[in-house]
């Protein structure tokens, strides 16, 4: 399964060869390759880092070269002065600066000298930073250049693309996991559907808002919640898109400040939130993931659902609050203790009156089979917990597939393809379709309703989480023609009488073990 990816918080540039286009061909006896080759001598890399003055250079380099150091000075100040700025470049880099999340910047190996004369040839200012060799004391390829400039502009090697002529200098910093693009005629277009696709522009809203992007209810009423800020991040596992961290907690709750659902209401911590943010912020201590993990379990019921909150005085149950929390077992190894809440799962499953008019907290069919679809993300290895729900929730996507495309809101799409993908069900082209013609002019996806509050049936969405599970989905849905390489064929026959139960058959044939149904959505590492 093809894996989505952020475009770059930041974009950098080469300079010679890149931004600037200049000929080595001068009126000087030095022949045009002789000159670039004089550019690869240590002598000039000497002069690149500043260990040499540029006059010093020159010397040296006549003497490797037997011509006259003022001939090699001569053809050197043609070369400057045939230096053009490539105009599509600077157009482009312009278009990004209107683009706030995405930063340019400028790096090169260069002399002092050599670049206070080319700082005339260009507005440097639309650049957010230019780092050359002579003031780093080192150059391309080094990798404690490139390390360097990450350092100075706060970002991690996947969150960067840079953008050079010369393959080593692309290599070096692709083994940084910075994305590296050998410059050619289609860069400047591949940076472009980078930030300026459906996709592109959808990353670029999350990145200004995920962070302050409040949930709504169906009475107009916002508020902020953890919840959503979790699912967002394990979705698209980007950290930088929440302001979250485990800290001395050692449970969540839904709201992150004052519950806003019901004046006065009393909202004791809950497992649902819990479980995720032990999914997606993971504790650093085992010890207080295993007594977390013993707490919940504390409140799970004989018939295998699993209490809400973290009291009984509220007591409160929903089905695929049960499949969350089990996921959060099944993360940490655990869920092979939890059959029963397995089985009833399955039951969900298997009767689908279960899940078509949602649940108590959850609001239609599309959430509640994403989450079992997320369930079955969380241990893609369980043999046991593949078979016994894969085949049941591949059927009732191929049900899924197509129905009321045009009617159902954007969450509903974006959750139904991603489950979709994973499954192995397809293609996804009517959801695709409607789902890209519900983008915002902002990049954004309208907030569908994920989930409400039982007792008084207020819905409740996010434009945070809608846009993100929209970036995922539409990542993925390129994949659904292919189909998922399970390595599992599977029939499914049920027969459905009113009032009884429902006569399953399964056959399973995988040529071997049975392998994972589930693919895990992996972390949606930038470029």
């Amino acid at each position: 399964m093809n894996i989505p990816q952020a475009p770059p918080r930041a974009v950098i540039f080469d300079l010679g060869d890149v931004l600037f286009q200049w000929s080595a061909k001068t009126t000087t006896s030095i022949p045009a390759q002789e000159l670039k080759n004089v550019l690869s001598t240590p002598v000039w890399h000497s002069y690149e880092r500043g260990e040499i003055t540029r006059d010093s250079c020159y010397e040296a380099s006549a003497g490797q070269f037997s011509v006259a150091a003022s001939e090699i000075s001569e053809a050197f100040v043609q070369a400057r002065a045939s230096l053009q700025p490539d105009q599509a470049i600077v157009s482009f880099i312009r278009e990004l600066k209107k683009d706030p999340p995405v930063r340019v910047y400028a790096m090169s190996n260069i002399g002092k000298e050599d670049f206070e004369e080319l700082e005339t040839k260009l507005d440097w200012n639309m650049f957010d930073g230019v780092f050359t060799s002579v003031a780093a004391g080192m150059r391309k390829p080094e990798p404690a250049f490139y390390q360097h400039v990450l350092d100075s502009i706060g970002l991690s090697g996947s969150q960067v693309v840079f953008v050079d002529d010369k393959e080593e200098n692309v290599r070096a910093a692709r083994d940084l996991g910075i994305h590296g693009l050998v410059f050619g005629p289609s860069t400047v277009n591949t940076l472009r559907d980078m930030v300026e696709s459906p996709v592109g522009r959808g990353w670029r809203w999350l990145f200004e808002n995920a962070k302050n992007c409040d949930s709504i209810t169906s009475d107009g009423v916002a508020f902020a919640d953890n919840f959503a800020k979790l699912l967002i991040m394990d979705i698209l596992k980007n950290q930088t898109l929440i302001d979250l961290s485990w800290g001395s907690r050692t449970t969540w709750n839904f709201f992150a400040g004052k519950p806003a659902l019901i004046p006065g209401g009393i909202f004791p911590d809950d497992l649902d939130t819990t479980s995720l943010a032990l999914q997606v912020l993971q504790p650093p201590s085992t010890t207080t993931v295993s007594s977390i993990l013993d707490k919940m379990a504390e409140f799970v019921n004989d018939d295998g659902t699993f209490q809400t909150y973290f009291t009984l005085t509220k007591p409160r149950v929903d089905p695929i609050v049960s499949a969350n929390i089990l996921a959060c077992f099944y993360t940490f190894h655990r869920g092979h203790e939890f059959e029963p809440t397995l089985q009833l799962v399955r039951r969900m499953l298997v009767d689908s009156a279960c899940y078509m008019q949602g649940t108590h907290y959850y609001s239609s069919p599309d959430v509640c089979l994403g989450f079992i679809g997320r369930l079955l993300r969380s241990a893609p290895d369980d043999g046991h917990l593949q078979t016994t729900l894969g085949p049941l929730l591949k059927m009732r996507m191929r049900e899924r597939l197509g129905v009321g495309a045009g009617d159902c809101s954007a969450l509903d799409l974006a959750m139904r393809i991603v489950t979709c993908v994973q499954m192995g069900v397809g293609p996804c082209e009517d959801e695709r379709r409607a789902l890209l013609g519900m983008q915002c002019e902002d990049g954004g996806w309208e907030g569908g309703w994920m989930y409400r509050y039982g007792s008084t049936g207020v819905n409740i969405g996010n434009r945070g989480v809608t846009t993100a599970m929209a970036v995922a989905a539409l990542c993925l849905s390129d994949c659904v023609g292919v189909g998922v390489d399970n390595g599992v064929d599977v029939d499914v026959d049920v027969d459905v009488d009113v009032g009884e139960d429902v006569a399953l058959a399964i056959q399973l044939t995988a040529g071997g073990s049975p392998k994972s149904i589930a693919k895990v959505l992996q972390p949606f590492a930038c470029y």
